[in-house]
Order: structure tokens, then C-alpha cells, then sequence
């Protein structure tokens, strides 16, 4: 699974879960892939947060699945 992080200025918008609540905040753009680097990227029921990390982290951004290289006519 492929992501881009939604970010300005270099901060991404994140939702923390703490308990039954989200809480919303900003962090550097590093920060936010080295979450994600260390976690698993799970299916979100968040809407506008689309990258979900370990039912914990959800950061705003964009979700796309991987495509193959298409060959073009003359590739073996």
C-alpha cells in the first residue's frame, strides 16, 4: 500500500487516539514517516485521515494502491 502525506509548510496533520477520544495536532513531516515507518498501516474509519498506523496515529494525506508498470509496444 502507497501513501502521500498531505503536508504544509512540512507539517502533516495528525489524530492521536487517547482512549475513546482523537486528539488533533501538527508535526514535522520526518516525524510523521518515521510513525509510520515503525508501524503498520491499517484500513481507516476516519474521514479526511486517511493513513491509519496502528489504530493509534491517522495522518491526512492520500491512500493509493500500487500499480504494475504497464510495457510499452517494443519492451521485451
Amino acid at each position: 500500500m502507497n501513501y502521500k502525506l498531505k503536508n504544509v509548510n512540512g507539517k502533516v496533520t495528525f489524530l492521536l487516539r487517547t482512549g475513546k477520544d482523537l486528539v488533533k495536532n501538527q508535526m514535522a513531516i520526518a516525524s510523521a514517516q518515521h510513525i509510520i515507518d515503525h508501524g503498520k498501516i491499517k484500513k481507516s474509519d476516519v474521514k479526511g485521515y486517511p493513513i491509519n498506523v496502528d489504530d493509534k496515529w491517522y495522518f491526512e494525506g492520500e491512500v493509493y494502491k500500487k500499480t504494475a508498470p504497464q510495457k510499452t509496444e517494443g519492451e521485451a
